[in-house]
């Protein structure tokens, strides 16, 4: 007979106590003693249904597992806080009917509402996740433009106006649960014929951030709308850009 421990007590003249498990909750099962390592640590095995009660620093041993290098994935496993990740979606602007009045639509087509699209921002870690909008940046191909630009923000394609040089009628009525928030762009400084325009909110500045988001079922995008409140003149087909920094949860 194999001799597991020859000791009754410890050092410090305590009774040991052999600990036992059991195949069956109840105790019906075949009992046999838990396996260790070389460190004195519990060895549960790769794949055990426990890991998700283990905190990585318990003294437990999972075999295969290690907890300290699991890779990101859709499953989290207690609480985590937000990851960063930084959306950037440009649009070669229309333009082609000359300056824009305040309240104007800007974007990639003035011809009909089947061309005319909306911005699409690839945000959420899942389908139908939540996140935080922190930051966002406009940078406009077309150079010294002093400009205040709206981006309207929702989760599924606005049914208001999309076209180019159009008056802007977002968010309609019909469109309730699908608006999440308006980003006002501070004013844009214009800074020379060869400086590009540029405009930057933050929770800082004015921009109403962050800004909480959450997409609709089966996608991970939410949708916006450009609206200038300023007349200017931009040049036909030069890009403007939209880059979102977005927390996800």
């Amino acid at each position: 007979m194999v001799v597991l421990n020859s000791r009754t007590e410890d050092e410090q003249g305590r009774q040991i106590h052999p600990v036992l498990f059991n195949t069956a909750k109840d105790g019906s099962g075949t009992w046999y003693f838990a396996l260790v390592d070389s460190d004195g640590q519990l060895i549960l095995g790769a794949g055990t249904a426990a890991i998700g009660k283990l905190a990585a620093n318990s003294g437990v041993d999972i075999g295969d597992v290690d907890v300290l290098s699991i890779a990101a994935g859709d499953n989290r496993i207690g609480t985590v806080s937000g990851v960063l990740k930084e959306v950037r979606v440009a649009q070669v602007i229309d333009a082609s009917l000359g300056a824009y009045t305040a309240g104007d639509v800007v974007g990639a087509d003035d011809c009909c509402t089947t061309l005319a699209i909306a911005w699409e921002f690839d945000v959420a870690r899942i389908a139908g996740g939540y996140g935080e909008i922190i930051g966002a940046i406009l940078i406009n191909e077309t150079e010294n433009q002093a400009v205040q630009y709206d981006l309207i923000l929702f989760n599924a394609t606005p049914t208001g106006e999309l076209r180019d040089n159009a008056a802007n009628d977002n968010p309609l009525k019909a469109d309730r649960s699908k608006w999440i928030g308006t980003i006002p762009f501070p004013f844009s400084i214009a800074r020379g014929a060869t400086v590009a325009t540029t405009a930057q909110a933050t929770p800082s500045t004015s921009g109403r951030l962050p800004m909480a988001f959450k997409c609709a079922a089966g996608v991970t995008k939410i949708y916006g709308v450009l609206v200038t409140n300023t007349i200017y003149t931009q040049d036909a087909t030069d890009d403007i850009e939209i880059t979102l920094l977005v927390e996800q949860y």
